[in-house]
């Protein structure tokens, strides 16, 4: 999966990484509400990173 401009949730027994670009800066109230609701459907924040004014986040599916 691969999105721009924000954050879904990763369905459960989806792919085992995705990976999703956020342009801009993130809104934390939003993704910390994505996180929880992705670590219910069994994954997890493998990595962030940042690139020219866009968050890069890879989810890894741990269930």
């Amino acid at each position: 999966m691969f999105g721009i401009g924000g954050f879904s949730g990763g369905s459960k027994g989806g792919p085992f990484y995705e990976i999703e670009v956020n342009e801009g800066s993130v809104n934390m109230k939003k993704f910390t509400s994505v996180a929880n609701e992705r670590h219910e459907n069994g994954y997890r924040m493998a990595h962030v990173y940042s690139q020219e004014g866009n968050t890069i986040v890879v989810w890894e599916r741990s269930g």
